[in-house]
């Protein structure tokens, strides 16, 4: 069975890089996974005249903004299929259209049709931390997260940040393709950040062994003010190429709140990121 991978792909305020689509285009035929692209073009709702006439040309704005959302979604989608073209891979097109508050819950809602969704974060646009969010706590789905600088290639070496929880145990599950595909892979446990026991990363390491995976057990110390950046690091000094690990949140009265690890990988993603929730 074809595996389903899907890429968001944002067009307003900011838009989507060229990277990331070039990076789901290799990491899908780097699978044997199919890739559906799909542009959020945004809708902007016209104001009454009677209020319009109040304020600057704002239907003039809003016709520019559509205009601009319109304009990216047809760079991205054509830049998908030029490089799909070129690569042994089956890449289908769409566009959505929403207004701009529901576009991170639109990316979530389109997310769980797929077996994996292949997402962006970059510091310097908001939106894309926003939609990753949505989209690993909304969608039931896992994802893939490229650092904006990072170049897809070949998952040789995978760490997995195990710490025996729900979460953990579920992204490992999610990530059982590339476990399988991976020359070697790693369980790291992290100390000093909280209780957790030294043993559990050696006993999943054990029983990916008789799954007839080339494992291991690592353990490290938190070293960094930030658990995630203590646990990318931890992975990039093994030579990892890809860290697998749970997103984690929870509800505080009214507000999300996120998990530390999931928090700083998501502030600052250094590797590409399987997290699932």
């Amino acid at each position: 069975m074809t595996a389903q991978y899907f890429l968001p792909l944002a067009t307003y305020p900011d838009s989507s890089s060229g990277l990331i689509v070039s990076n789901a285009v290799t990491f899908a035929e780097s699978c044997g996974a199919n890739l559906h692209v799909c542009t959020i073009r945004i809708e902007i709702p016209h104001i009454p005249n009677a209020w319009s006439s109040l304020l600057l040309d704002t239907p003039k704005m809003i016709e520019q903004a559509e205009m601009l959302s319109r304009d990216r979604a047809a760079t991205l989608i054509a830049a998908a299929t030029n490089l799909g073209a070129n690569a042994k891979i089956g890449l289908s097109t769409r566009e959505v259209k929403t207004i701009l508050p529901l576009m991170h819950e639109m990316a979530a809602t389109e997310a769980r049709f797929f077996d994996l969704t292949i997402l962006e974060c970059v510091a310097e646009v908001p939106d894309t931390r926003s939609v990753a969010e949505a989209v690993i706590f909304g969608s039931g789905r896992p994802a893939v997260i490229f650092p904006n600088k990072t170049f897809a290639g070949p998952i040789d070496h995978l760490v997995i940040a195990w710490d025996g929880s729900r979460a953990a145990a579920r992204a490992v599950s999610d990530a059982g393709l590339f476990i399988r595909k991976a020359r070697r892979v790693s369980v790291l446990t992290l100390t000093g950040e909280k209780p957790l026991q030294e043993t559990s990363g050696a006993r999943l390491a054990e029983i990916l062994v008789s799954s007839g995976v080339n494992a291991g057990a690592t353990v490290a110390r938190f070293t960094s003010s930030s658990i995630g950046a203590s646990i990318q690091q931890a992975a990039l000094n093994l030579g990892a190429d890809m860290l697998v690990m749970g997103g984690f949140g929870h509800s505080r009265l009214r507000d999300f709140v996120l998990g530390g690890a999931t928090d700083g990988v998501l502030e600052e993603p250094l590797l590409p990121v399987l997290m699932s929730h």
